[in-house]
């Protein structure tokens, strides 16, 4: 590597760059101490087992099992997030691997937890809240159980299932290493002419190339390197898919969909709801991949085609002040208050921006209950890093408001509401570039949103509908073999993307490189989240005020109810179709535009 492409050694970041993790632990050996603490907490809180009849016992029982858990928290991520930032550092990584153990350890000790409360009689759990006053932060815990109650089994039994899962994961960890460490894909034709390694981080990189036989060619060759392991790829995911019905049958759920819904109390509808108000919608898709087609001037409009950038991007700048300037004009619709809180978090040693030898890639933000949040990124000076900060500090104060209004036991938001507040920002802040680019700057935002809209929507309401087929084919006795999840794969494509879009006999093996397929029923949340934040980000550009305070109400609320409820506080009720007519409509306005300005 050249001097003038060398990435910064860790050690020569500047502090003011740098997250602070020393507010969590201030030595490794302080870190330690905690670690080894866990063992004795888990032995302490065992020893409640057979006595949460009893009020007193049962608050020491959940108050060790709060503290335990937000040592535990604090521990991993301090482990994680250092070796995140030099993943060649062999003590930062077994630090984290020491970790991983202790949290089976953690969920086999307190399973007799639930088991045990249930089998109270209904009266007195309903009840248990009322007994002490510190017992009323657990009061949606309890209300919680009593719903769930048909599916917590016995003691034991919760006690097995807690140690079979790293059986259950199986599957998905060996997809992870097959896909990652051992599947090699042949050498690809760059712009140059010449070969160059084909590796699934630069795969993005050459579809988006103004060449089509580059995109072509490493089209043809990811993907037929894919369906040469095809059985074994449909026989992991067949596999997860059985852990999963395993989960479902032990529970007595009637069905794997209903299981992992239920989890946060969300209606099946809701689901449902997703899928057919996006297929009213294809028609505008379609509209889109026909003004592709146009704008890219290809004679056939290919799957390798839909990443090509169809407008160019501004030659704009931004360093990390300029940034912090942009954000705190585009996020003014939330607030003085709220901005107030997040520029202290980027002046407080919340966010390590820039890129080191050996850090991780991507970006995150992470909640440590009882000190702050955090976020990894490395900053590139390009809009998208501007989107990226705005994204995860939206996380993160969703994190930081939750921590400071809620007892530990109600401050963990859950999954179907963590990506809201993220992409809220994100909207806010395209939506301010919208208003603001220069007249030749304007079509980029515009086809910048259609891309968004087309991939965390419509993309990804795909892939929750192949996921219900599949689920649904195992419940009923059929085999996932490749050809089975191949034609579904083929068939949802035509219906979505329309008839203006070849699709490429290589095409058939994509589900298996999609790793979020081993989560089940995860994927169908990016579009709920991003369905919900244009909901709210749209009444905080036009309800002032009213607005704001819903909204910051609802990021304090952590997970004190059922998102849904929590949802409907803020203005957005997703068991209707509202949140995505509202996305829906906002892509054909921008169709509409992009097409009057071309």
């Amino acid at each position: 590597m050249s001097a003038k492409n060398k990435l910064t050694r860790r050690e020569d970041i500047p502090a003011a760059a740098k997250w602070h993790l020393s507010d969590i632990y201030a030595t490794r050996d302080a870190w330690k101490t905690a670690r080894d603490s866990i063992a004795e907490l888990l032995k302490a809180i065992t020893a409640y087992r057979g006595r949460l009849v009893d009020p007193q016992a049962l608050l020491d029982c959940l108050t060790r099992v709060d503290n335990m858990e937000i040592t535990l928290s604090a521990v991993f991520a301090y482990a994680r997030m250092q070796a995140d930032t030099d993943t060649a550092n062999q003590n930062y990584q077994a630090d984290t691997a020491s970790c991983l153990s202790l949290l089976d350890e953690a969920s086999a000790a307190t399973a007799f937890i639930e088991p045990e409360l249930l089998a109270l009689p209904e009266e007195t759990l309903a009840n248990m809240a009322d007994k002490l006053p510190e017992l009323s932060k657990y009061r949606f815990r309890f209300a919680d159980l009593l719903r769930s109650k048909a599916h917590i089994l016995s003691p034991d039994e919760e006690a097995f299932l807690a140690r079979t899962g790293e059986l259950r994961s199986t599957a998905r960890n060996t997809y992870t290493v097959m896909a990652n460490a051992d599947l090699k894909f042949p050498d690809t034709h760059g712009e140059d002419g010449q070969l160059t390694t084909l590796s699934e981080s630069r795969y993005m990189q050459f579809i988006r190339s103004k060449d089509q036989k580059v995109r072509a060619e490493a089209f043809q060759k990811l993907f037929q390197t894919y369906l040469g392991f095809r059985n074994t790829f449909a026989s992991l995911y067949s596999s997860s898919v059985k852990a999963s019905q395993f989960i479902t049958t032990m529970r007595h759920y009637p069905s794997m969909l209903e299981g992992a819904l239920d989890s946060g109390n969300i209606p099946v509808s809701v689901y449902d709801t997703t899928i057919a108000v996006t297929h009213e919608f294809l028609p505008e898709l379609h509209r889109y991949m026909s003004l592709k087609k146009k704008l890219l001037g290809v004679d056939e409009l290919h799957m390798y085609d839909l990443y090509v950038p169809v407008v160019a991007k501004p030659a704009t700048t931004y360093d990390y002040d300029q940034a912090r300037s942009l954000i705190q004009a585009a996020l003014q619709p939330l607030g003085e208050a709220y901005l107030h809180d997040l520029f202290a978090g980027l002046d407080g040693g919340w966010v390590d921006r820039l890129e080191n030898e050996g850090k991780r890639s991507g970006a995150y933000s992470w909640g440590v209950y009882g000190v702050h949040p955090f976020v990894l990124m490395s900053w590139q000076d390009t809009y998208d890093s501007v989107s990226t900060l705005a994204h995860e500090m939206g996380h993160s104060m969703h994190s930081f408001y939750s921590s400071q209004n809620q007892e530990y036991t109600n401050s963990e938001y859950t999954i179907f509401c963590a990506e809201v507040a993220s992409t809220t920002n994100e909207n806010l802040l395209l939506e301010y570039m919208l208003n603001h680019a220069a007249p030749q700057d304007r079509l980029y935002y515009i086809n910048l949103y259609l891309e968004q809209i087309r991939t965390t929507v419509f993309r990804q309401v795909l892939f929750a509908e192949f996921e219900k087929l599949t689920h649904a084919a195992v419940e009923q006795n059929e085999a996932l073999t490749a050809d089975k999840l191949e034609s579904i794969w083929m068939e949802l494509n035509r219906r979505y993307y329309g008839e203006e879009v070849i699709l490429d006999d290589e095409l058939r093996a994509e589900w298996s490189r999609i790793p979020h397929f081993y989560r089940p029923f995860y994927v169908y949340q990016y579009a709920t989240g991003y369905a919900a934040a244009m909901t709210l980000s749209h009444k905080l550009r036009t309800e002032g005020t009213k607005a704001q305070t819903a909204y910051r109400s609802f990021l304090a609320s952590g997970g004190s109810d059922y998102s849904i409820q929590l949802l409907q506080k803020a203005g957005v009720d997703m068991t209707s179709r509202e949140p995505f007519t509202i996305t829906f409509h906002k892509f054909s306005q921008c169709l509409d535009e992009l097409e009057r300005l071309l």
